[in-house]
Parts: structure tokens; C-alpha cells; sequence
């Protein structure tokens, strides 16, 4: 559900597209979840935003388990075996 301060403070820009790529875009303007070019392109730089933000944050979390020392792991693995016996339980009830 969109809220009122996602419909408003928008900011007009220009960007320059291929020919092929407008084609397309003017392909989905016929159906029902686009109205016009601008909420495609929004949409679209949405979604690559939500995707960059996802690739961080799983970079992130490579770049911490790398960095854990042998005990480290050890540890971790402690902890999911004891989170897994504990999920077991409450799913078998």
C-alpha cells in the first residue's frame, strides 16, 4: 500500500533510454499495475535499489563469517545446533 509522502516530493529529472528499452516500457503502460513511463522507471530503480541494499547486506555477512577465528566458528556451530534442537521442538509439538 502506498502512503501519501511516496505519492508526493517528487523530483522531475531527465534520463536518456534506448529505443528498444521505451518500446518496452510502453508495452507495460497497458497493463493494469503501470499508469506511465515515470512509475515504471520509479518501480524499476526501486527493486535494483531493494537489490543493491540485499547484495550488501549478504556481503556483509560473508565478510563477517570470514572474518570469525576457528573458536569463532566453533562456537557459531554450538549455537545452531542448539537453535535447530530448540526449532525441532517447537515444530513437533
Amino acid at each position: 500500500m502506498r502512503t501519501n509522502a511516496s505519492r508526493s516530493q517528487k523530483a522531475k529529472i531527465t534520463v536518456t533510454l534506448s529505443n528498444d528499452l521505451v518500446h518496452q516500457l510502453d508495452k507495460l503502460i497497458d497493463s493494469p499495475e503501470a499508469s506511465s513511463r515515470s512509475q515504471l522507471v520509479e518501480e524499476a530503480v526501486r527493486r535494483w535499489l531493494r537489490d543493491q541494499a540485499q547484495k550488501e547486506l549478504e556481503r556483509q555477512t560473508e565478510e563477517y563469517y570470514l572474518s570469525l577465528s576457528k573458536a569463532e566458528h566453533n562456537e557459531d556451530r554450538q549455537w545452531s545446533k542448539i537453535a535447530g534442537r530448540s526449532a525441532k521442538r517447537l515444530w513437533d509439538k
